[in-house]
This record gives structure tokens, C-alpha cells and sequence, in this order.
């Protein structure tokens, strides 16, 4: 106890003195009796209870504000997205692509040596506009005794599309084949599909035109081989000089016949005429731009139906600045398949399509004198096949560009197809894709407008 006592002795000093040096002038912020007997408090516990092993001791680190009312202190600015100011930065690449369709589907199967020609069509997705030293060129695969590259024939800016074709040859020997591609641009750097420049490719079954047998000779009765009827799309492509007019052909393959046909350009491409020629079809243009532009010509080929197609037509004289409408009708015993025009680069055309058993044609005339306006219409004869028109409507934004597309059912044939709109309506484009006919138009009025796509489907028994 006296040794205790001892202790206090001195504790008990030391508190005064820490009182009287802790004693501020009245009025002093912070200063309070309060803080100064939490001063001493803590000094005697200190010095009576010594920290226990391994515990941290406290330290005079200030302990954080509590949240208070909102400051004067700006806030950091917002973020913005990337734009394409000139100088600026953009995420926009220069050269990107993005697939729309393609003729020759995945594991079609091709004849032993036979040609054939594959066609991709492709958009423009990037920022730059492809010319014609831009080309589609093989990277792995099996090439398929096609050229190494093949380039564009006109200009693609971006928002448009090209159809890519390749001519090709199916390999001696049955099996499974496939061929990658991508595209080159003017500084020789390939490009390909989307973010990741993906290839876009062929792939074919190759068979053989006869079976080869091994072993002893069995005689079988021999049945007749059915072969189905088959629709096939050709494409050709031309390029437009600027300013200038030009036109394509595009063949079938022997031992089909046409039955219909289409185009595609851009909405720099005023088409004037589309029908048929020397089983194909052919495409006429004006180039409405000051830059050469990519014209396609499709022609649509139906095989092994023992049948064949003419093309039979009307003229009439369209007023100036008036409007012209022929209409023609295939022959008794024949069905129509598809139809188009023949006009003047005066003539603007905004209805092709069927009307019964025939074809009609409505165009509008810009010139001040009178223009001849032909319809024609392909007539398909010796079959039991019957043909149906299928619509699609849509409706384009004023000012937009618009895609209407018309499917024929299942069980039937594409054939052909057709369009109509009014004379707002600007159609670049009518074309197959698979068992569809799609149609693009540019709306050239400031209020929205009806665009219809119609599809000719072929039906046997």
C-alpha cells in the first residue's frame, strides 16, 4: 500500500501540471474543461495501465470528417463519346465489312470439275470508300482454280453494297472443300468481316458425275434418275464511268432457261433498263454521280423442267413530263415468271411487276418531248407448273432508304420478281437472295412512303 501511495504521489503532480499548461484565454476555438480532462484521462491511463503485448498503440492520425453538407468543389466533367470531328479522334475504322448474303450456300454440292460462280454480297461498314483498287483475295483453303484476287470494278462508299463474284472450279476429286477470302485495300492490307476481320469463305461438296464400282458386276433393274427443277441466280457486274451510261449482261448456264431477272447499283445508279436478252439479262444504267459506279445485272435460271421461256412485250409513248403505262400479257398456255423494262435514261420507272398472266410498267417522264416505254414479260411454257405472285409492303421513312422483301413459299421456285412505289420512290435495287426478292429504294419526299417487293413463285404439282 505504501508503495502505491508512492506512486500516486508523483501522478498526481504531474495532472496539475498538465491542468495548468492546458488552460487556454477564453474565447480560444476548440479550447473546452471537456478536452482538457479527456487529456488527463487518457495521460493516467497511460501511465497506471501499461498496453498489453502486441497490442497497437494509438497514434494521433487524424480520424476522417464525417460527410457534411455538398461543397463549392466542381465535380469532373461528363465523359463524351468518341465523335468523327475532323482532326479528332474517332472509333470508327477506315476499313471494315459486314456480310449480307451470297450465292452457292454452305455445302452446296458442285459436279467434279464443273465451274461455277460464287458471289458474296458485302457492305461497306467502315469509313472510307473502296475504289477499284481494292480487291477480294484468297487467304487458305482450298482456291478452287480461282484467280488470287479479283477487284472491284467501281467505287463503294460506306452504307453500300457490292456483290463480290468469283469464278471458280470444282476439284477432281469428291470431298468436302472450303476457301477462305478476305479484301485487300489500296495499301495492300487485308481486311475482313466486322470487329474481328474475319474471312468470309466457300464451302462445297464436290461428287461425282458417276459412281465407280468395285467388286463382281451385279445387274440391277435401272430406274430413271427424277431431277428436280432447280432455280439459280447469275450475277455480272460492270463499272459506270462517271457522268456516263453503261449497261451488263448476265448469262444463264446452259441447259437452264430465264425466267426473270433483276439489278443493283447505288442510289447514284438510275436504272432505265432491265430485261431479257440471248437467255440472260441485261441491265442499263446512268450514273448520276461525278465518281464511277458498280452496275450488276441478275438474271434468274431455272433448270430441269423441261420447259421454255419467251419474252413477249408492249410500247407505248409517255407524254412529256407525263406519265407512261404498258401492259402485256403472256400467250394462252404459258405462265408468267418475271418481267421489266426498256426506256430512255428520261424515263424513271416506279412500278414493275405482274398483272394477271402479264406484266405493266409504270415510269415517269422528266423530259419535255415524248419517250417510248417497252413492259416485257417471260412466259414459261411446256410444264404443268403454275405461278403465283407474293407481296411485301413497308413503309420508308421520309428522306430514308428502304428494303422490302417478299418470300415465296415453301415447295416453290423464285423465278423473278418486281417493285412498285410512286414517282418519290427511287429503286436501285431488285434482286433474289435465296427464295426472297428484295428491293431497296431511297425516298426522295419528306413524307413517308409505301414500297412493295413482289416475288414470282413457281409451283409444279
Amino acid at each position: 500500500m505504501q508503495k502505491n501511495r508512492a506512486i500516486l504521489i508523483p501522478v498526481v503532480l504531474l495532472i496539475l501540471a498538465i491542468l495548468a499548461c492546458s488552460s487556454q484565454p477564453a474565447g480560444t476555438p476548440g479550447a473546452s474543461a471537456g478536452a482538457a480532462a479527456t487529456a488527463v484521462a487518457q495521460t493516467v491511463t497511460a501511465l497506471i495501465v501499461p498496453p498489453a503485448a502486441g497490442t497497437a498503440t494509438a497514434t494521433n492520425t487524424p480520424a476522417p470528417a464525417t460527410a457534411g453538407p455538398a461543397t463549392d468543389t466542381p465535380l469532373p466533367a461528363t465523359v463524351a463519346a468518341p465523335t468523327n470531328t475532323p482532326g479528332g479522334s474517332s472509333t470508327q475504322v477506315c476499313d471494315s465489312a459486314k456480310f449480307v448474303s451470297e450465292t452457292i450456300p454452305d455445302g452446296t454440292s458442285e459436279l467434279a470439275g464443273s465451274a461455277f460462280t460464287k458471289t458474296w454480297r458485302l457492305m461497306n461498314t467502315g469509313s472510307c470508300t473502296w475504289n477499284t483498287s481494292y480487291a477480294v483475295v484468297f487467304v487458305s483453303g482450298d482456291a478452287m482454280n480461282a484467280p488470287a484476287s479479283v477487284s472491284l470494278t467501281g467505287n463503294v462508299a460506306p452504307g453500300q453494297e457490292v456483290d463480290m463474284a468469283v469464278n471458280m472450279q470444282a476439284p477432281a476429286a469428291p470431298g468436302n472443300y472450303t476457301g477462305s477470302w478476305t479484301l485487300r485495300n489500296t495499301s495492300g492490307v487485308l481486311f475482313g468481316l466486322g470487329a474481328a476481320n474475319g474471312p468470309f469463305w466457300i464451302k462445297i461438296e464436290v461428287v461425282s458425275p458417276t459412281a465407280i464400282i468395285t467388286g463382281p458386276i451385279v445387274h440391277l433393274p435401272v430406274k430413271p434418275i427424277l431431277l428436280l427443277p432447280a432455280s439459280k441466280q447469275v450475277v455480272s457486274q460492270v463499272s459506270v464511268a462517271a457522268s456516263g451510261l453503261g449497261n451488263v449482261m448476265a448469262t444463264c448456264p446452259t441447259g437452264s432457261v430465264v425466267t426473270g431477272g433483276g439489278f443493283a447499283g447505288s442510289s447514284n445508279l438510275q436504272v432505265y433498263s432491265s430485261f431479257s436478252k440471248s437467255n440472260g439479262w441485261i441491265a442499263a444504267a446512268k450514273n448520276l454521280s461525278t465518281s464511277a459506279q458498280g452496275l450488276n445485272a441478275y438474271a434468274e435460271c431455272l433448270s430441269n423442267s423441261s420447259g421454255t421461256t419467251q419474252q413477249v412485250f408492249a410500247q407505248v409513248t409517255a407524254a412529256a413530263s407525263g406519265v407512261g403505262h404498258a401492259v402485256i400479257a403472256c400467250p394462252s398456255g404459258s405462265v408468267i415468271t418475271g418481267g421489266g423494262f426498256a426506256s430512255t435514261a428520261n424515263l424513271v420507272v416506279y412500278t414493275n411487276s405482274a398483272s394477271g398472266n402479264g406484266w405493266e410498267v409504270y415510269a415517269q417522264n422528266t423530259a419535255s418531248t415524248s419517250q417510248l416505254l417497252n413492259a416485257y414479260a417471260i412466259c414459261l411454257s411446256g410444264t404443268s407448273g403454275s405461278t403465283q405472285q407474293v407481296l411485301n409492303q413497308v413503309n420508308v421513312a421520309a428522306n430514308g432508304i428502304g428494303e422490302a422483301q417478299a418470300a415465296c413459299p415453301s415447295a416453290s421456285y423464285l423465278t423473278g420478281g418486281g417493285f412498285a412505289g410512286n414517282q418519290d420512290l427511287f429503286v436501285y435495287d431488285e434482286s433474289a437472295t435465296g427464295s426472297t426478292w428484295q428491293v431497296y429504294a431511297q425516298n426522295t419526299s419528306g413524307s413517308s412512303q409505301l414500297l412493295n417487293s413482289y416475288a414470282m413463285c413457281l409451283k409444279f404439282p
